[in-house]
């Protein structure tokens, strides 16, 4: 299935960049994990990947709904934005130690 969701900046208002990104990530665990008995059959005994919802909740509230049934649920496609930025600051520091090295 491929899903498209607007993006356009014309739809936004109120645009900022994301503040702090690799402290975030840095803060994040990714975990392997299975399903307990009960949750979805669908699931039952295969290996997943993810993260804690509480763990997110602490770093990127926004992110982080709470669903009727009382669990929390987190907005995968929401931490793209993070890496990206996560990604683009940690360039900037080896940019950075690279300039140092060739300088000394």
């Amino acid at each position: 299935i491929i899903a498209f969701v607007s993006s356009d900046e014309r739809l936004k208002t109120n645009i900022k960049p994301v503040d702090d990104s690799l402290n975030k990530i840095i803060k994040l665990n990714g975990v392997s994990f299975e399903w307990k008995d009960g949750y979805d059959d669908r699931v039952q005994n295969k290996t997943n990947l993810g993260v804690i919802a509480q763990d997110v909740q602490e770093v990127i509230p926004e992110i982080v709904k709470e669903r009727k049934d009382g669990y929390l649920a987190v907005q995968y496609d929401q931490l793209v934005p993070v890496l990206i930025e996560a990604v683009k600051d940690q360039q900037k520091q080896i940019d950075e130690l690279k300039k140092k090295l060739e300088v000394d």
